[in-house]
């Protein structure tokens, strides 16, 4: 999970997904694995560039980052993380989309980082 990539063209061509999950995230963070790394402010209605240049661009030391977002056929996949030296984490989080309905799956995998 080190580094972003350019999820920006999957998200633009997926906006209702991207925005689904973020919304999950928000929601749900107490439940899900690596949400007490998700702000309580994360936005969730800006555009979505507006979105990628916030949560991934620029200087990310100590702030919450989305390193990847992908979708393939039914399945949809979000990795997050605090990218902190020694002390980031972060997860890869899976959901089923199906007909605009986004569902939480699991997660895939999760760093955490201990000093």
């Amino acid at each position: 999970m080190n580094g972003v990539n350019n999820y920006l063209p999957v998200a633009k061509s997926n906006e209702a997904t991207f925005r689904g999950i973020l919304k999950d995230l928000l929601i749900n963070k107490k439940e899900r694995p690596g949400g007490f790394y998700v702000p309580d402010d994360l936005e969730t209605e800006a555009k979505i560039e507006t979105i990628f240049e916030k949560y991934s661009q620029g200087k990310r030391n100590g702030g919450f980052t989305i390193t990847d977002f992908t979708v393939s056929l039914e399945l949809a996949t979000i990795s997050f993380a605090d990218i902190a030296c020694l002390s980031g984490g972060g997860a890869t989080l899976q959901y089923s989309v199906n007909s605009g309905e986004i569902k939480y799956l699991g997660c895939l995998g999760r760093i955490m980082s201990f000093t």
